[in-house]
């Protein structure tokens, strides 16, 4: 009986602690409950939370979108806004390699940013679609182009506007031997000068129509305060040559007849000034030696360079003839256009040849 009476009492606590640890082993899951039901499915959705709670890039990435924010107060503003400096999208281009393959691939991809992206969305202006976010346009103020000065302005500023507008007269491209003329300061001028011939024009008067600074933008202001003595020595030779040289502008526009010419003079080992080309003359002449052509080939290594973003796309607007050849070189080695248009009362109408 004794002996029965303790089996008996050690199988009543076996059969208690067995009970005991069941119901404890039950109730421990509850502390990780997610509202997602039982089963495996609520198995998975506890390890789908338990992957989740290391992944802190998540953070890094919304980090970067708020870099881009569409804020006016932004510092740094999406790519897709009209005025934004070309300082502003290397800044952008050089964040978004900073937070990996999400935001920069995406950012990267979508707006070609920084060297080998997508070319800016083409704007159309008179016809002809013009790539880029800050724009220069040179206006041929002569006497006959001055009367669509103001709508040939409006038009492009609706497209663009905070485009910088330089007025100069002419068309003018003096070449001697073998510098552009208004390329540099301390040049020795041995040549007429653009201003010269403007004022022996008008007898003595310096009454042309001038680039108006209020206009422009602050780097505009600044350019036209170190340039506009030499762009009126050269005209749109020297416009050209420091359009190569800046970091401000994405695309350049000529806008004129085309009529003024290029026209080359050698003075050194010469009595006088002797023309050596003219890029009008018919039948076309050329006494210049390679060395003398060597700012041709300067100026489309230059704008060949706007492919990746390091020089400005050039774009021609004619109202009368075709650009010279040099011009159509430039324009071909940028990726940008010409186009030859008619002017009417009240605006501008692109003809129907090219």
């Amino acid at each position: 009986m004794v002996s029965l009476l303790i089996h008996g009492g050690l199988l009543f606590l076996a059969t208690a602690w067995v009970v005991s640890v069941a119901v404890i082993q039950k109730k421990e899951p509850n502390a990780f409950a997610t509202g997602a039901g039982g089963g495996t499915g609520g198995e998975r959705s506890v390890q789908a939370k338990a992957k989740q709670k290391p992944n802190t890039p998540k953070s890094l990435t919304k980090s970067a979108s708020k870099i881009t924010s569409k804020s006016a107060s932004a510092q740094i503003a999406l790519p897709e806004m009209p005025d934004m400096s070309r300082s502003a999208l290397g800044a952008l281009a050089a964040s978004s390699k900073g937070f990996g393959g999400g935001s920069g691939g995406g950012i990267g991809g979508g707006v070609g940013l920084g060297k080998g992206g997508k070319n800016f969305t083409g704007r159309a202006v008179m016809g002809m679609k013009i790539s880029g976010a800050n724009i220069a346009v040179y206006f041929d103020s002569s006497p006959s182009m001055n009367p669509y000065f103001a709508a040939v302005e409006k038009q492009i500023k609706e497209q663009f506007p905070s485009a910088d507008v330089y007025r100069y007269f002419g068309v003018f491209n003096f070449i001697q031997d073998g510098e552009v003329l208004g390329a540099r300061p301390n040049q020795k001028l041995v040549v007429p000068t653009v201003d010269q011939i403007y004022m022996d024009r008008r007898g003595g008067k310096r009454d042309s129509p001038a680039t108006d600074p209020a206009k422009l933008s602050p780097a505009g202001r600044n350019m036209f305060g170190s340039k506009d003595a030499l762009f009126r020595i050269g005209g749109v030779g020297a416009w050209l040559e420091a359009m190569l040289n800046q970091k401000q502008y994405d695309a350049i526009v000529v806008f004129s007849d085309f009529e003024d010419g290029i026209i080359q003079w050698r003075t050194i080992g010469e009595t006088k000034p002797n023309i050596v080309f003219d890029a009008d003359l018919r039948p076309p002449t050329d006494l210049r030696t390679e060395a003398e052509k060597a700012w041709e080939a300067r100026w489309i290594r230059g704008f060949a360079q706007a492919q990746d973003r390091k020089a400005p796309r050039l774009y021609l607007y004619s109202t009368s003839r075709e650009p010279q050849e040099i011009y159509r070189r430039c324009v071909s080695a940028s990726g940008g256009d010409f186009k030859i248009v008619t002017m009417a009362r009240g605006g501008i109408f692109p003809s129907p040849a090219k």
